[in-house]
C-alpha cells in the first residue's frame, strides 16, 4: 500500500555516498551497520524509561509518531516492572532473544533506578550491541565531556551537526541546528563542554562568551556499549530536536526500524472565484456581516487575473504547489451571461495547482442560522425547540453543482474529496454541538470519502458517513484580510488582552500576546509567528494540510512570505534527499488511517517483527499494512528491486503482511556470541 501519494514530485532524492572507513574510525556508523547478533533475535521495539521530563518525553512522542513500537516504563509508577536480565532478553525457539533494538533513558543514571537496574541494562547493551540515548544530562563525566565551559541559555543560537554525523544516519541534515523553543522563556539551556577521549561530537555550538566548538550533543564508547547523551534541553516541538530527531532515531535503531517519517506541507486556498467581505480595522468587524450599519460597505475582496498569474509564476520559481478550493457560483455572480477573467484565468493555469471542491456557494451546511442575534445562533422549531438543519437535498446539491462546474471547464479535481463552507455541518460546540445528522447521508449519496475538517477544534480522524475527516491547520490570515494592514489589526484583535485593545478571547488560555506594531507587525510578528508554528507541524511528521483563504492571494499577498519563509528555513536545513512532500487530501487520508490500523494491531499485539543475522521477520496476525525503514538494497521477499522508496538517505514505505514476510538487508555487521558474558569479552 503506498500512502504517500502527490500530485506532483518535488525533487529526486540525491545519492549519498557512505565513508564507511572514516565512520568505523568515529564510531558514527552508517544506517546499513547491523548489530553483532550472532544468531540472537533482536525485536524491534524501543524501551523508553521515562521520569516524565520533556526530553525523555519528546523521544517517546517521536518514536510513536515515527510508528516504532515502545515500550514504556514509567518510573513514578510504584507497580512499574524491575529492569532486569529476565525483563530485557530470554530465548524464543532456541535462540537468545532481545526484546529491545534500543533504549531511551532521561538521563546516564537516573536517581529513579536502582543501580542494579542500570548495571542490568549496561549488560544487556554490550551483550547484543543494543545502543541507548541519554536524552538530558548535566555536562561532566557522565555525559562524557569535560567541566563545562558555557552554562545558558542557546536559544537564538545555531548549532552544528559533525561532519561524521553527516555522512552517517544524519545525512539528510545540511548541518546547521537552530536552537529555537516555541516558548515565552528561554528553553534551550545548555551545559556545552569540550568533549573527553571517547566521545564522538554529534553537535557543537559557538556558545557567546566560550570557546569555539563546544559540544552539547555526543556518543561515547563504553567497554562494547554507545551511548548518545544529550547536554541541552529541547521539548518535542523544538527545532534542535526536530532536526536532530530522525537521525537519532536511525542510529538508535542502525537504521531498521518499524515506522517511517515524512515531512508534509500542504497549503490549501479556500474560497477561490467567491468575493470577501472586508475587516474594518477602526470598527473591529467584518462589513456587511459584523459591523453596525453606520460602518457602511467596503470593497469586496477577490483575486484578479493577475494574481493567478503571480502565483503560477510564484509556484514554479519555488518548486511549489497550491491547492485551490473554489466555489463556482463565485464565477456566475461576477460575470452573468459573460466571460469571467478570473475563471478564464484560471482555467487556463489549471494543471499549475491541485484543485478541490468546496461546494457551490459556500452554504453554511450545519444549522440554519439566526443573524437576528450576535453571535448568531442556531433556528429553532417554535413551540418544539428542535434546531433546524440544512436538509440533505440541499447539501447534495451543493456537492454536486460544484462537480459539474469542475467538469465543464475540465479542472482536475478527485470529486470524492470535500471541503465544506466553513467546515460547516461538522460540530464545533458550542453553538453546533453535534454534525447535521443530514451530512452523512449526503455525502454517501455524492460519493464524498474525504472530508476537510478544522484541525484546530478537531485535530482527529472520525467517520462521517462513509467519508474520513482530514483535519486541516488553519494559518492565523483570516477570509476577511487582504492587506498587511488589515491582517495585523484583526490580528492584534484576536490575539490580545482587553486592556491592549483586543477582544480578550485569549485571557482564556494565557495565549496573549502584546500588540504588533501596524506598520512592522506583519513582517516583525505575524509571518514569523504563523511560517514557525507551520513549520513545527512540517517537522513533526504531520501530514495534516494548512489552509487560509482567496484574499491572501490578491491585493497586498500576504500568504506568500509566510510560505517562502516556511520553504526557505526548510531548505535550509534538509538536503534535496528528505524533499518536501505536498499531498492530496486523500493521500493525506490515507496516511493518517494507515497509521492509526498500524498503531491498533501493534496495541493489540498483532505485529511481531525481529531481525536475526540481517534477516527482517515480521509476523502478524491477519492482515496488517506495515511501515517499515530500512538501508538502501533491503530486499522484500516475494517483490522485485530495492523495498520502499527513496527518503532521508534511507528506504521506507508499507508493505502488506498476511501472516509474515520477511525482508533481507544489505550487510551485516561482524558477528559474535551474544551468549558470551561481559567478563569473557
Amino acid at each position: 500500500m503506498s500512502l504517500a501519494v502527490t500530485r506532483r514530485p518535488l525533487g529526486l532524492a540525491a545519492s549519498v555516498v557512505l565513508l564507511v572507513a572514516a565512520l568505523l574510525v568515529t564510531g558514527l556508523t552508517p544506517a546499513s551497520a547491523q548489530p553483532a547478533s550472532g544468531g540472537a533475535r533482536i525485536d524491534l521495539q524501543v524501551l523508553v524509561v521515562t521520569d516524565g521530563s520533556r526530553e525523555v518525553e519528546a523521544f517517546h512522542d517521536a518514536l510513536d509518531t515515527t510508528g516504532v513500537p515502545v515500550q514504556v516504563v514509567d518510573l513514578a509508577d510504584p507497580a512499574r516492572p524491575r529492569i532486569d536480565a529476565a525483563f530485557l532478553a530470554d530465548r524464543v525457539d532456541g535462540r537468545p532473544r532481545a526484546r529491545f533494538q534500543g533504549v531511551v533513558l532521561p538521563g546516564p543514571g537516573p536517581k529513579e533506578l536502582a543501580a542494579a537496574e542500570l548495571a542490568a541494562l549496561h549488560a544487556y547493551e554490550r551483550r547484543f550491541d543494543v545502543r541507548q540515548i541519554s536524552a538530558l544530562a548535566a555536562g561532566g563525566a557522565a555525559a562524557g565531556t569535560a567541566e563545562p565551559e558555557f552554562r545558558g541559555a542557546l536559544d537564538g543560537l545555531t548549532g552544528r551537526i559533525g561532519a561524521d554525523a553527516l555522512r552517517a544516519e544524519f545525512g539528510y541534515a545540511r548541518g546547521p541546528v537552530p536552537f529555537e523553543d516555541p516558548s515565552t522563556h528561554p528553553d534551550s539551556w545548555a551545559e556545552a563542554a569540550r568533549p573527553l577521549p571517547g566521545v564522538r561530537p554529534l553537535v557543537t555550538v559557538d556558545a557567546p562568551g566560550a570557546p569555539r566548538g563546544l559540544t552539547v550533543a555526543g556518543v561515547r564508547s563504553d567497554r562494547g556499549r554507545e551511548e548518545l547523551v544529550l547536554t541541552v534541553g529541547y521539548g518535542s516541538d523544538s527545532s534542535q530536536f526536530q532536526v536532530l530527531a530522525p537521525g537519532m532515531i536511525r542510529w538508535l535503531t542502525r537504521g531498521i526500524h518499524l515506522g517511517l517519517e515524512r515531512a508534509w506541507f500542504a497549503v490549501h486556498i479556500d474560497d477561490v472565484l467567491l468575493p470577501n467581505a472586508r475587516w474594518v480595522p477602526e470598527a473591529n468587524c467584518t462589513a456587511g456581516s459584523d459591523c453596525p450599519p453606520e460602518v457602511g460597505p467596503r470593497p469586496l475582496i477577490r483575486m484578479t487575473a493577475d494574481d493567478v498569474a503571480f502565483a503560477v509564476d510564484w509556484q514554479r520559481r519555488h518548486d511549489f504547489r497550491m491547492d485551490l478550493a473554489y466555489n463556482g457560483s463565485g464565477s456566475v455572480a461576477a460575470a452573468p451571461g459573460a466571460a469571467d477573467p478570473l475563471t478564464e484565468a484560471l482555467v487556463a493555469g489549471k494543471g499549475e495547482f491541485g484543485w478541490i471542491n468546496h461546494t457551490w456557494s459556500h452554504l453554511y451546511l450545519g444549522c440554519v442560522r439566526d443573524f437576528s442575534v450576535t453571535p448568531w445562533q442556531c433556528d429553532e422549531v417554535p413551540l418544539f425547540g428542535w434546531t433546524r438543519h440544512v436538509n440533505e437535498r440541499t447539501i447534495a446539491d451543493e456537492i454536486r453543482l460544484n462537480i459539474d462546474f469542475a467538469r465543464r471547464h475540465g479542472l482536475p479535481i478527485d470529486e470524492a474529496e470535500l471541503v465544506t463552507g466553513e467546515h460547516g455541518g461538522l460540530a464545533k460546540p458550542p453553538r453546533m454541538p453535534e454534525d447535521n445528522p443530514n451530512l452523512a447521508d449526503a455525502l454517501d449519496e455524492t460519493g464524498i470519502l474525504t472530508l476537510a475538517s478544522d484541525a484546530s477544534s478537531e485535530p482527529e480522524q472520525r467517520m462521517v458517513g462513509g467519508a474520513n475527516t482530514v483535519p486541516r491547520h488553519p494559518i492565523n490570515l483570516d477570509f476577511n484580510t487582504a492587506t498587511e494592514v488589515e491582517t495585523v489589526d484583526q490580528y492584534n484583535f484576536i490575539s490580545t488582552s482587553l486592556a491592549d485593545g483586543g477582544d480578550g478571547t485569549c485571557e482564556a488560555d494565557g495565549s496573549c500576546i502584546r500588540p504588533a506594531d501596524p506598520v512592522t507587525g506583519f513582517r516583525d510578528v505575524v509571518v514569523p509567528a504563523e511560517a514557525d508554528l507551520a513549520l513545527r507541524h512540517v517537522l513533526a511528521n504531520d501530514p495534516r494540510p494548512h489552509y487560509v483563504h482567496q484574499p491572501q492571494l490578491t491585493e497586498d499577498r500576504t500568504i506568500y512570505p509566510i510560505l517562502e519563509r516556511v520553504l526557505g528555513a526548510y531548505r535550509a536545513l534538509f538536503t534535496e534527499d528528505r524533499p518536501l512532500l505536498v499531498p492530496t487530501m486523500t493521500a493525506t487520508r490515507d496516511v493518517l488511517n494507515g497509521r492509526a490500523a498500524f498503531a491498533r494491531a501493534v496495541g493489540e499485539g498483532r505485529v511481531d517483527a525481529y531481525v536475526v543475522d540481517g534477516v527482517v521477520t515480521v509476523s502478524t496476525d491477519g492482515h496488517v499494512d506495515v511501515p517499515l525503514t530500512a538501508p538502501p538494497g533491503t530486499r522484500l521477499e516475494g517483490a522485485p528491486g530495492d523495498f520502499g522508496d527513496d527518503y532521508g538517505t534511507v528506504r521506507s514505505g508499507w508493505f502488506p503482511v498476511d501472516g509474515g514476510r520477511t525482508l533481507t538487508l544489505p550487510t551485516t555487521g561482524p558477528t559474535a556470541d551474544p551468549t558470551t558474558s561481559e567478563e569473557q569479552r
